[in-house]
């Protein structure tokens, strides 16, 4: 599907990065009432993608202290991402998206308004090397 999708955007940097996913996986599990899965398990899981050395990238917490809360994990190889999970538990359900891919982490701003993705407000501000030049001024020397 996501194959298809690229093929309708004419976009040459999505197609590209389209080019480096090999797979998205989604699970999603809705629960009869809130709170009635276990957080022990959701606990579990954080900690074993900690112990098999992913980085963690983003977490936030369900307000008011209920049950629920978002996490980000990338899996590096050099300055490439291999792999990307994200899970999300609301009150009365759990999502678990998995993403394995090749893409540099500049790729990901491209998928910026691509697949549900918002997008990016300003751009990216990367910083430039003149040519021929210095890439940071000269220190003053300090009296």
């Amino acid at each position: 599907m996501v194959v298809l999708a690229s093929k309708v955007d004419q976009d040459p940097d999505f197609r590209r990065i389209i080019a480096g996913l090999d797979g998205v996986s989604v699970h999603h599990f809705r629960f009869a009432g809130d709170g009635m899965y276990d957080p022990r398990i959701l606990a579990d899981v954080r900690q074993q993608y900690r112990a098999a050395g992913w980085e963690h990238v983003s977490a936030s917490h369900a307000r008011y202290g209920g049950p629920g809360g978002t996490d980000v994990w990338v899996r590096l190889d050099h300055m490439t991402i291999r792999n990307v999970a994200v899970l999300f538990a609301g009150p009365n359900q759990v999502n678990f998206v998995s993403v394995s891919c090749a893409i540099s982490p500049i790729d990901l701003a491209h998928l910026a308004g691509h697949f549900g993705i918002p997008p990016i407000q300003g751009g990216i501000a990367l910083p430039r090397v003149r040519n021929n030049a210095d890439e940071y001024p000269p220190q003053q020397p300090q009296y």
